[in-house]
């Protein structure tokens, strides 16, 4: 009885260790199958050059020119990253409602898109610490009542469908504004010259931007809302290029670099930008 006792005892302990090594075994390999889907700074200098998503259709951060060259705050970014990464860059001009999923996809390796960090996206995104920032405003028809997010109320209000924009005002205005979504910035502009909406929320900076070049005497900023910092984002995992790019923002804001960016593109100095 003893010795069968044993025998099995013996059998139990065998198996136990093969399951832990098959455990193992697995775990290993689902690490490495992780590690091999990263994306690291030599994978992209083996790449020859860096793929960088920016923002278009949104001035000054991103727009394109007359000799349909990408260019805005975003994109002097995005060149200045390939100058300390000593790799030529491709822009990729994007609308807001595609940057996700053309990260996501592989179309980019990261984004410097005016992207706020929320919460939501960073399910699916690794954000770096903010880069940049702008004021939410309100931007209504020269002379109009509009002065605080109460008068929204029974008025149409353009945003840019899946923006900060759409998210924070469909949180603070008024029961009964109507949130009229557009796809890109530039649709929501022209919603408003062309007086499809009453009033829309975009970045003061763009408003700013948009009045000078076409809005003169027609539409001006009546309030800001919201204050919305950006970051950039990579891949979950890419954990390498997610600390680089941390590095070099800081590098960037202490040499003066990215403010002379922001005092080009915003005729203003570089806001506080929170850290995390």
């Amino acid at each position: 009885m003893k010795m069968t006792t044993l025998f099995y005892s013996k059998i139990l302990a065998c198996a136990l260790a093969c399951a832990l090594a098959c455990a193992l075994a697995a775990t290993c390999a689902l690490g490495a199958a992780a590690d091999a889907g990263a994306q690291t700074l030599g994978d992209l200098i083996k790449k020859g050059k860096l793929t960088i998503g920016v923002v278009s259709g949104t001035p000054p951060f991103g727009s394109i020119d007359a000799k349909g060259a990408p260019v805005g705050y975003d994109v002097d970014v995005a060149n200045l990253i390939g100058k300390y990464m000593n790799l030529p860059v491709e822009v990729v001009p994007l609308t807001a409602p595609s940057r996700v999923p053309s990260l996501e996809s592989g179309k980019v390796d990261f984004l410097v898109a005016t992207l706020a960090p929320t919460p939501e996206r960073a399910k699916t995104l690794m954000f770096t610490m903010p880069y940049s920032a702008f004021e939410l405003a309100i931007v209504a028809p020269v002379g109009g009542k509009f002065k605080a997010l109460a008068d929204l109320k029974g008025k149409k209000v353009g945003v840019t469908r899946g923006t900060t924009n759409d998210t924070a005002l469909s949180r603070m205005a008024p029961a009964g504004t109507a949130i009229v979504r557009f796809e890109d910035d530039a649709t929501v502009t022209q919603a408003l010259l062309s007086k499809q909406v009453d009033a829309v929320s975009i970045p003061s900076t763009m408003a700013l931007d948009i009045i000078k070049t076409r809005g003169a005497g027609k539409i001006e900023v009546r309030f800001t809302y919201s204050v919305q910092p950006n970051s950039m984002a990579v891949r979950r995992g890419d954990f390498e290029l997610h600390q680089w790019l941390n590095n070099f923002i800081y590098y960037v804001k202490l040499n003066g670099e990215l403010d002379a960016i922001a005092r080009k593109w915003s005729g203003a100095p570089l806001p506080p930008l929170p850290t995390f």
